[in-house]
């Protein structure tokens, strides 16, 4: 095989999961050298993978702002999530477990997106009031969270169906935990969540784990039935930080 020519690896490619852009797709020949100008496929190839090295993933501003606090009219602060005894919180082994099922379901609903010949003949239309709450939580009650329910919803009420969502189980007494129809829209919505998040998208999932989690920290880890009372509220803070790249929220 000629020296400067690419070699393509789909194997080491993660073609399971069309939003990870870490994976490896190309291997460089270990007998190219880096230069200044590239004048090979492989060349340019290796000079933009050093050249990525050299900077962070989330870059951010060192700037002092302190000096401007005086003309600051609101300030806005980060919560944390809330502290939970540690048998409560999810094994990372259990974590990859998840992102990687919830990736499969995520492929099926793109293809879907894709082709919508291959839609199930009884997708209907679903029309409703996003400001409606009364209207939102009826619509949660009366109908089971399949798949051809949320594609029936316009894409503009995707997020604000999964914000109402999170009010809904502001709702849950300390000690309770999200009841199964309401995890299961939950799960049902961040599957058809679109990337690349908006900020507003973005907002949303994080109120979303930060409710889970303090949902968690009032649960009673003796309980009996404590392991089928953590698993959703674990699923959710996984996949919004391991799936969404939310990162400073996972455990």
């Amino acid at each position: 095989m000629p020296k400067n020519k690419i070699v393509v690896k789909p194997k080491d490619c993660d073609t399971d999961n069309p939003d990870d852009l870490l994976s490896p797709c190309f291997q460089i020949n270990s007998n190219v050298e880096l230069k200044d100008i590239p004048t090979t496929g492989e060349e340019y190839l290796l000079k933009v993978i050093k050249e990525r090295e050299n900077y962070s993933q989330v870059t951010k501003c060192d700037k002092d702002y302190s000096k401007f606090a005086k003309n600051q009219s609101c300030f806005v602060n980060e919560l944390p999530l809330a502290k939970v005894p540690d048998n409560l919180k999810p094994t990372i082994e259990w974590q990859n477990i998840q992102v990687a099922d919830f990736s499969d379901v995520r492929l099926y609903i793109s293809r879907l997106l894709a082709n919508k010949s291959h839609w199930p003949n009884c997708i209907k239309v679903v029309e409703i009031d996003q400001d409606n709450l009364i209207g939102w939580r009826k619509f949660f009650e009366i109908n089971e969270p399949t798949l051809s329910c949320v594609l029936g919803l316009r894409y503009t009420l995707l997020d604000r169906a999964l914000e109402v969502l999170t009010d809904i189980i502001d709702d849950v007494e300390p000690g309770k935990t999200i009841d199964y129809k309401t995890g299961q829209w939950i799960y049902a919505f961040l599957a058809c969540t679109r990337q690349p998040l908006l900020s507003d998208t973005t907002s949303i999932l994080r109120n979303l784990a930060r409710k889970c989690a303090e949902i968690r920290s009032h649960l009673n880890p003796e309980a009996e039935n404590i392991k089928e009372a953590v698993a959703p509220l674990n699923i959710f803070i996984c996949l919004v930080s391991r799936y969404f790249r939310q990162y400073d929220l996972a455990d």
